[in-house]
């Protein structure tokens, strides 16, 4: 048994918000994504149900994404002038020689079983934030704008096209497009796969309920009783 010591506000409500309506963008549009690129379960090739299918489909797809934008623009703008001290930028320094040391590479070894010690932070810790910025910010950058680019390609001289289609002949051609964004949608699921693991881990280790945090927005510190 352990007992409550401390408990933290860490994560505001929009922060939650972003967090699980991205959760929900990010499934939905890996998932379409992958049918649309090989849509396994159509009728065979000519029926004329099978194109009005995969249009609904690409609804989906397209609809999840602009969502996916909007909310996306959202936490960019309050990591930057949100008044919420553990959801800002502020923290995060990848440039500096300083941001790589102890407290890093401590994380690290933490992670890897290699340090008994769990270093305590109340927001992201170092490999967490490096984290979202690689997966998260880059990745979803990456995935808007050539998803905008391709949107493009159903409307010549529209918007998408206008400002994205310079991608295609960057990438040396539509199809190259294509396949990039497909293939960088992979990391997403790969990144759930880490995040879930440090999520847990964190739980069963230090007992600070970041499960449960992202819904109620608490961080709890639970220590042991003495026998």
């Amino acid at each position: 048994m352990g007992r409550l010591i401390e408990e933290i506000y860490v994560w505001r409500l929009p922060v939650r918000y972003y967090h699980w309506i991205n959760a929900l963008c990010t499934v939905v549009l890996f998932v379409t994504g992958l049918y649309i690129a090989a849509p396994v379960l159509n009728p065979p090739l000519g029926e004329a149900v099978w194109y009005k299918g995969l249009a609904w489909w690409r609804y989906l797809h397209f609809a999840s994404a602009f969502l996916f934008i909007a909310n996306f623009l959202f936490r960019l703008y309050w990591a930057i002038f949100g008044g919420d001290r553990y959801a800002r930028f502020g923290g995060f320094r990848p440039w500096s020689p300083a941001w790589w040391g102890k407290p890093f590479l401590e994380q690290v070894e933490s992670y890897l079983f290699i340090r008994s010690e769990e270093p305590n932070y109340v927001g992201h810790n170092p490999v967490a934030a490096l984290a979202h910025f690689v997966f998260i910010f880059c990745g979803s950058s990456f995935m808007i704008f050539t998803g905008l680019a391709m949107y493009g390609e159903n409307n010549p001289g529209g918007f998408g096209d206008a400002w994205f289609g310079w991608l295609i002949p960057l990438f040396g051609g539509s199809y190259t497009l294509h396949f990039a964004h497909h293939l960088m949608a992979w990391i997403f699921p790969i990144y759930v796969i880490m995040h879930l693991y440090a999520v847990f881990r964190h739980d069963v280790v230090d007992r600070t309920s970041v499960t449960s945090s992202i819904i109620t927005g608490y961080k709890h510190k639970v220590e042991e009783e003495p026998v």
